[in-house]
C-alpha cells in the first residue's frame, strides 16, 4: 500500500494505492466523491429534463422491469423541515432489438413553512439495437421546476449510442450524441423554442457483489450560440439490501445553466437517499 497526493478540478486529496482490483475501485470512487464536494464542482451540472439512463446500464430482463423508490425526511423543533421524493424506472422488451424505457421523479421540500423545492420530471426512450455495440434511439423528456421559473419544458432527441467499447473498472462505458429541439414555457407565460445538441457519457461499476456505483454526465449547448449551454451530472451508490428486490441508494446531482433566467442561480446541487423496490420478469 502506498500514499500519494493527487489533484482533480482544483481539489487536493490523498489516495491510497493497492494492487487488489476491488480496493482500486474504491480508491477511484473516493477520488470522484472528493471532486464532487469541491467548490469547482459548481461548474458542472443543469438539464432539468432528466434523461433516461442509457439502455446498456439497465438490468437485463426477459420481458419487463419496474423499480419504485421513495425517500422522505421530517424535523420538528427549532427548525421545521419536511421533504419527500419518489421515482419510477420501467423497461419493456417488446422484441429482440426493440426496447422501451420510462423514468420519472418528483421532489418536494418545505422548510420552516416555506416551500423551497417543488419539481417533477420524466422521460421516455425507445432504443433499437442496430449492432452489438451500437444503438439508435429516440427520446422525449418533460419537466417543471417552480424555483427555476419553468412551468413546462419538453425536449426530444434522436441520436446514436456507442457502448461496451472499453472494458475495465467502469463497465459498461457509453457515449451518445443527438440533436434536441426544445420547447419551454416560463411561469410568466414566456415561450422559447431552441435547437440544442446533446452529448452524454455514462458508466457503471460493480464495486462489490452488493455495491454498485454509476455516473451520468450530459452537455447540452445551443446550436446557434455555443456559449449558452446546460450540463447535468449525477452519481449514485446503491447497496443491495435483500436479494434483487430491495436496495438503498444515495444520489448526488449537480445542474448548471450558463444562461439562467433573471434572479435564478446558475447552479443547483442535491444529495438524496431512498429505498428502491424492484419488480421484474
Amino acid at each position: 500500500m502506498k500514499l500519494r497526493t493527487a489533484n482533480l478540478c482544483g481539489v487536493s486529496f490523498i489516495v491510497l494505492s493497492w494492487e487488489h482490483n476491488m480496493l482500486k475501485k474504491i480508491a477511484v470512487l473516493t477520488v470522484i466523491l472528493c471532486a464532487v464536494t469541491g467548490n469547482t464542482f459548481a461548474q458542472v451540472g443543469k438539464t432539468e429534463d432528466m434523461r433516461v439512463r442509457p439502455p446498456e446500464t439497465w438490468q437485463k430482463h426477459e420481458k419487463y422491469g419496474l423499480d419504485l423508490s421513495l425517500g422522505s425526511g421530517y424535523l420538528n423543533g427549532n427548525v421545521d423541515n419536511f421533504s419527500i421524493s419518489g421515482g419510477l424506472d420501467f423497461d419493456w422488451k417488446a422484441a429482440q432489438k426493440h426496447t422501451f424505457y420510462i423514468q420519472a421523479m418528483d421532489n418536494y421540500v418545505k422548510y420552516n413553512g416555506t416551500v423551497v423545492a417543488d419539481k417533477a420530471k420524466g422521460s421516455a426512450l425507445y432504443a433499437y439495437a442496430a449492432k452489438p455495440k451500437l444503438n439508435f434511439f429516440l427520446q422525449t423528456t418533460h419537466a417543471r421546476n417552480k424555483f427555476m421559473e419553468i412551468s413546462y419544458r419538453t425536449s426530444n432527441t434522436a441520436g446514436i449510442c456507442l457502448h461496451h467499447f472499453v472494458e475495465g473498472t467502469f463497465s459498461p462505458i457509453l457515449i451518445s450524441a443527438g440533436l434536441t429541439p426544445e420547447y419551454e414555457k416560463r411561469t410568466n407565460g414566456t415561450v422559447t423554442r431552441e435547437l440544442r445538441s446533446t452529448e452524454r457519457l455514462n458508466f457503471v461499476s460493480e464495486l462489490a457483489s452488493q455495491l454498485k456505483f454509476s455516473g451520468d454526465f450530459i452537455y447540452m449547448p445551443k446550436i446557434s450560440k455555443m456559449a449558452d449551454y446546460r450540463t447535468y451530472c449525477e452519481i449514485f451508490l446503491e447497496l443491495k439490501v435483500w436479494k434483487d428486490t430491495l436496495a438503498f441508494r444515495v444520489t448526488a446531482s449537480n445542474e448548471y445553466d450558463s444562461k439562467p433566467y433573471p434572479n435564478v442561480k446558475k447552479n443547483d446541487f442535491s444529495l438524496a437517499q431512498a429505498l428502491v423496490v424492484r419488480f421484474s420478469r
